[in-house]
């Protein structure tokens, strides 16, 4: 089973990725979890490496450019894809350069989310796109 991570204080996004997720576990085998601030998801990630992170940037609390850069130092090989309302591009930028695999705009347009999925959980080996 592979367990994914998603960090964000909005209770519907974090229903609706979990909704998501959970329908695709049949086949897939996803175990979903998820953390209502960076702290949390810090002490998420501390207990049990999940094979991916989902981060929302815009969320009160710890920064999430932070917790992606505590997150990349406790473990560099996990996947973090991060999501946002923002449309500033140099916050993309940014994150795609403090290592996250990807970056996507909210709201979410789930056709999407299966790309981000099969890019951030191949196998071992895998390469992260620069």
């Amino acid at each position: 089973m592979k367990r994914i991570l998603v960090v964000d204080g909005d209770t519907e996004i974090v229903g609706l990725l979990k909704e998501y997720l959970q329908t695709r576990s049949t086949a897939d085998q996803y175990v979903v979890e998820t953390a209502a601030d960076g702290i949390e998801g810090l002490n998420a990630v501390s207990r049990a490496r999940p094979a991916l992170v989902i981060l929302d940037i815009d969320r009160p609390g710890i920064n999430a450019m932070e917790v992606l850069r505590k997150i990349r130092s406790r473990d560099a090989t996990i996947p973090v894809v991060m999501l946002t309302g923002s449309t500033d591009v140099s916050v993309a930028g940014q994150t795609l350069k403090d290592g996250a695999v990807c970056y996507a705009p909210k709201p979410l347009d789930f056709k999407y989310l299966d790309h981000f999925l099969a890019l951030s959980l191949r196998g071992p080996g895998r390469s992260r796109p620069r």
